[in-house]
């Protein structure tokens, strides 16, 4: 479950630390800088400013990447509400099409409320070269949770080497559930 609480710093299975982090949810840059923690059961983001923190399992990630100019990518599994942070989106993060015709052909896939929720969040630090240090760390933390909500799905599988090299400027994309993009056009 993601909590959202007070800022703290965990003291436990600290991976990997980084200050002067921005977190950007959705559309929504948060205003002021925090702390990003990485654990290893969890993705905290801590901003002592604002007393609030807020902190991720790693099965709640879904993806993560490297995203030129922006920093981290995280897609989350979840449609999150964070209040007075993040309103979330209603119809799915802005993914739904309100200007598409009720009756318009999908190409065979239904488009309703109970497809899965999600979440884009970027962490952006202050200093771009760390980037990748962070990224390396994320990747490690996920290695250390094989277990997760997704890998009780029968359709569960992890993305190939080969189908990493094809995701064009977002490097090192992992794929954890395969339904999460079927209905991606290509």
């Amino acid at each position: 479950m993601v909590t959202l609480g007070e800022a703290f710093t965990p003291v436990d299975g600290i991976v990997y630390s980084a200050t002067d982090v921005k977190l950007k949810i959705g559309t929504d840059v948060i205003a002021s800088l925090g702390t990003l923690h990485l654990t290893e059961s969890s993705c905290i983001w801590s901003c002592e400013e604002r007393n609030s923190s807020i902190s991720i399992p790693w099965p709640r990630v879904g993806v993560q990447a490297v995203a030129p100019g922006e920093g981290i990518y995280v897609m989350l599994d979840i449609n999150l509400v964070w209040p007075g942070f993040y309103q979330g989106r209603p119809e799915n993060n802005g993914n739904a099409h309100p200007e598409d015709e009720p009756d318009e052909d999908d190409e065979g896939h239904e488009s309703d409320a109970s497809e899965a929720a999600m979440t884009e969040m970027w962490f952006q630090p202050s200093s771009t070269r760390i980037v990748d240090e962070i990224f390396s760390a994320m990747r490690e933390c996920q290695t250390l949770n094989p277990g997760s909500d997704v890998s009780e799905d029968e359709n569960y599988m992890e993305a190939e080497e080969d189908d990493l090299q094809e995701v064009g400027e977002m490097r090192n994309l992992q794929l954890d559930d395969e339904e999460k993009f079927a209905d991606a056009e290509e």
